[in-house]
């Protein structure tokens, strides 16, 4: 790094200027993360990069953290995205503890804006918790969630078939409690 203000000072100087690049270009992202958790991954990917960082003035430093701004907003929508995408599965397991597998088939095709935003919210909180989960949990989970054949998940953990499905019970019991737990907890605020 060149002569020059430190990148730490830099970021706490200008960070209302990432925090107004997020309000206006964080659209969708914004539905699941709040400002200052996106400003937060901005800070950290900046931190990150110092390496590779030259501080070249003011105009050139705010062009680069608008550039990051951009990157991670678009990191976070494709991440949300991509949870959306699995979103029913995922959902359906936390509400049907007693059928195999958890899957149960939507009642209705068409949701009013109440029901899409309890979707939304319980989305948000399904992946905040899956995230939460230890890695080789989080793969269960999903996999369970995407119907992949407990024959590849074992295959891919390299465990034998009667290995991977009771980890794949624990792992799914573990997603639905935690859920109902942090559900509650919600409900109780």
């Amino acid at each position: 790094m060149s002569a020059g203000p430190t990148l730490g000072d830099l970021l706490a100087t200008h960070q209302q200027s990432a925090l107004a690049s997020i309000r206006r270009h964080g659209g969708g992202v914004l539905r699941f993360e709040a400002e200052a958790d996106l400003l937060q991954g901005v800070l950290v990917r900046a931190l990150d990069s110092e390496s590779a960082f030259t501080y070249r003035g003011i105009p050139e430093f705010l062009g680069w953290l608008h550039q990051l701004v951009l990157r991670h907003l678009a990191d976070r929508s494709r991440y949300w995205g991509a949870q959306r995408r699995d979103a029913g599965r995922l959902l359906r397991m936390t509400r049907s503890p007693d059928l195999p597998g958890g899957v149960l088939e939507p009642a209705a095709s068409g949701m009013g804006p109440g029901t899409v935003a309890e979707r939304r919210e319980a989305l948000c909180l399904a992946t905040r918790v899956l995230d939460a989960l230890p890695p080789r949990d989080r793969d269960l989970v999903r996999w369970s969630a995407a119907g992949v054949a407990l024959e590849e998940q074992a295959a891919r953990l390299e465990i034998s078939y009667a290995a991977v499905q009771r980890a794949s019970l624990r792992a799914v019991e573990r997603f639905r409690k935690t859920f109902r737990l942090a559900a509650e907890r919600r409900r109780g605020e």
